[in-house]
């Protein structure tokens, strides 16, 4: 039977990176692409480790106080199927019609980058200050205590950030593929803004989303290239892949004593090589974040008390204090934590989508994927090809983050796009009216 799950589950990978390479090469990027490559990287590595060596081993350096366990792919058939099934509810999505295809876009929109770099500073001052990062301190606990202190204000002030990260990010692809901005300049400012990220947020998701935009980007405007060169960039994709993942063992630290010197980060870097030396096969482990699908299959061996959707109503009542709703529904990264150990764990969508409607949700996860690409193109449709970018982020986020979370940054990021908007037209209509008088 292992041998059939292992077919199974290549049958569904190229079923996936088929549709995503046709996606791509015909629309770019998109949300359904987003999607896709969430899939592949998040779930497709770790089953390839799965399948090529019989077992999906846990990082005992960083889960061993969790309860999650080794997944054995001959012990753990029955799971395997299960996940072959979600899948499968997910090709079926993709390869579905989108809600708005072919809908007509205004070519005519300009991004306000530097407005929206400017609520980013303003929500990471108010971190910071609010953590006392500035003062010295572990990057985990501080920002752990400013959230839970400060309530519904920190997630406001996270939900701000997060939305005018992907605007910034999305508006320089935009700018780029609008030639507006020369390749080498682009490349430029959105790595230095999204490594300047990392270094002081600690999160890794977003310089993810764009180096993978912008490979998935230059693979569709020069494919023959892009393949012919990729063993010679594979050094380069090694290296920045194995930063990415070993910065998860430096963020902590690395803020103990306010901000880090150049010192303090190499020792922070030689402490994360100890803990996880380059090795091939720790190396897709580490950069996929496999044990996002140990979570999977041990949600789908012991997890019982079903949500029955909870998790999907935070939206509505993210704002009201704990303190007066004292069971308010949880995100749903802390409920898994609660149940299988520590403080936050990652079950994808897939694994939240079990873990409210059981086999259920393998009818219900393709419905709500596509509503959900509904609602970003309907309310971005007006703001041209940027529609499509922000829309592949959300792909990826969708896909890996809590769903209720991810849609409060789409909520805030639609408020401070249109924000932005409509003062520029009321900006330039005061200017021309102060012009003709």
């Amino acid at each position: 039977m292992a041998h059939l799950t292992s077919a199974l589950f290549i049958i569904e990978f190229f079923l996936i990176l088929l549709i995503m390479l046709y996606t791509l090469l015909k629309k770019g990027v998109t949300f359904k692409v987003g999607i896709s490559f969430g899939v592949l990287f998040f779930v497709f590595i770790p089953v390839w480790v799965m399948i090529l060596t019989g077992t999906l081993e846990l990082s005992k350096a960083d889960f061993s106080y969790t309860t999650i366990t080794d997944i054995v792919l001959k012990k753990n058939v029955n799971s395997s199927f299960l996940l072959i099934t979600f899948l499968f509810s997910i090709i079926i999505y993709l390869y579905f019609p989108s809600r708005y295809a072919g809908l007509e876009v205004n070519k005519k929109f300009k991004p306000s980058i530097k407005s929206y770099f400017i609520v980013y500073l303003i929500g990471m001052l108010i971190v910071f200050i609010g953590s006392g990062l500035l003062e010295g301190g572990n990057w985990y606990q501080n920002r752990h205590h400013f959230f839970e202190s400060a309530g519904a204000f920190a997630v406001l002030t996270a939900f701000t950030i997060n939305s005018a990260k992907v605007l910034i990010i999305s508006s320089l692809v935009y700018k780029w593929i609008n030639n507006e901005l020369g390749f080498f300049k682009f490349l430029f400012l959105v790595i230095t803004f999204t490594f300047w990220d990392m270094f002081f947020s600690g999160n890794r998701i977003y310089l993810f989303c764009t180096a993978i935009i912008i490979g998935l980007i230059v693979l569709k405007l020069y494919p023959k290239k892009t393949l012919i060169a990729s063993p010679f960039l594979f050094p380069a994709t090694f290296f920045l892949g194995y930063f990415a993942s070993i910065f998860r063992h430096m963020r902590g630290p690395l803020f103990l004593n306010g901000l880090p010197t150049f010192e303090v980060f190499i020792a922070a870097l030689s402490r994360a090589m100890i803990l996880e030396p380059p090795n091939p096969k720790l190396f897709f482990i580490g950069i996929s974040e496999s044990v996002n699908v140990n979570v999977i299959y041990n949600l789908f061996n012991r997890y019982e008390d079903f949500l029955l959707g909870a998790t999907y109503f935070k939206p509505l009542f993210f704002y009201i204090p704990r303190s007066i709703w004292e069971g308010k529904p949880e995100s749903i990264t802390v409920i898994t934590a609660n149940f299988l150990g520590g403080s936050s764990l990652v079950s994808t969508i897939i694994g939240e989508m079990y873990m409210n409607f059981s086999l259920l949700g393998i009818i219900i996860l393709p419905i709500v994927l596509w509503f959900t690409e509904g609602v970003i193109t309907k309310h971005l449709r007006s703001y041209g090809s940027i529609t499509n970018i922000v829309g592949f982020f959300f792909g990826i986020l969708f896909f890996r983050m809590p769903f209720s979370d991810e849609l409060l940054v789409f909520v805030f990021l639609v408020f401070i796009l249109t924000f932005f908007n409509v003062f520029k037209k009321y900006k330039f209509k005061f200017l021309e009216k102060h012009e003709n008088n």
